[in-house]
């Protein structure tokens, strides 16, 4: 399973104003890979959102083996903003392992999710906060997508397999946007791309689920990382059998304890 990382994977940079686990109400998490051009920009408006929180926060990079400037840009930035953590991964690992990393680090009550490529624009994180006080886990629906048609069709078609084999009801599973409760996670293991079924089991386990509609936007700089459309899709059934056991485990749980 790729969410499972040895600490030799990965190069650990500190913020250099540490803040006391006690105090971070928020940790944003955010996987990277080859997206450079971007993280200035992504970072400049983030900041902006959060610092109007009023709320302690800690923004975790996850460079997953960036092979351009990512990594380079990413030291900067930590220079300059505070709060940052950079965990830099040897080599490319995937998406479920970056966030598993980040997650590891996390130290707030709330974590918020996003990906580096500024299509999930950070001013989107308060339409989801607005719901954590009643909901444990919020997730976006990217409303008016700006993808190509193949990555369209591929999340239509993959949403229709899994309502039909799962009965998972997410209007928008592929949305890298999500904010829910830290203690979530210890109720769930890793496993590939565990992320697009995060909604799923949260409901299979009994926490409450919102889903929310947001902008977003079109891609700026580099190109989608994510574009074999049939290797997706087999590793798509694969994971949808796993989930299946994982489901019904989590829902047996959830009856023994009522």
């Amino acid at each position: 399973m790729d969410g499972t990382i040895p600490s030799s994977y990965f190069y650990l940079k500190k913020m250099n104003n540490f803040i006391n686990q006690t105090d971070v109400k928020f940790s944003i998490v955010i996987p990277v890979f080859n997206e450079y051009e971007s993280l200035s920009e992504l970072q400049e408006k983030l900041h902006r959102v959060i610092e109007k929180l009023s709320s302690r926060y800690e923004i975790i990079y996850v460079n997953d083996g960036s092979t351009d400037l990512t990594r380079e840009t990413l030291e900067k930035l930590c220079r300059d903003y505070p709060n940052i953590t950079v965990v830099s991964f040897g080599e490319n690992k995937g998406k479920s392992a970056a966030l598993a990393a980040g997650f590891g680090k996390a130290r707030g009550d709330w974590i918020i999710t996003l990906d580096g490529d500024l299509q999930n624009p950070p001013e989107e994180i308060p339409k989801l906060l607005r719901f954590k006080e009643d909901f444990d886990f919020i997730i976006g629906i990217r409303k008016h997508r700006k993808d190509n048609f193949s990555r369209k069709f591929a999340s239509l078609l993959a949403r229709f397999f899994r309502l039909a084999i799962l009965g998972d009801i997410t209007r928008d599973a592929g949305c890298g946007l999500f904010v829910f409760r830290k203690d979530i996670l210890g109720f769930f293991p890793y496993f590939r791309n565990f992320f697009l079924y995060f909604p799923l089991l949260a409901r299979a386990k009994g926490f409450s689920v919102k889903e929310v509609e947001i902008e977003h936007g079109k891609r700026k700089y580099g190109k989608a990382k994510f574009n074999n459309i049939p290797k997706r899709a087999w590793h798509g059934i694969l994971d949808i059998w796993g989930v299946i056991v994982l489901k019904n485990r989590l829902l047996k749980d959830r009856i023994k304890m009522s």
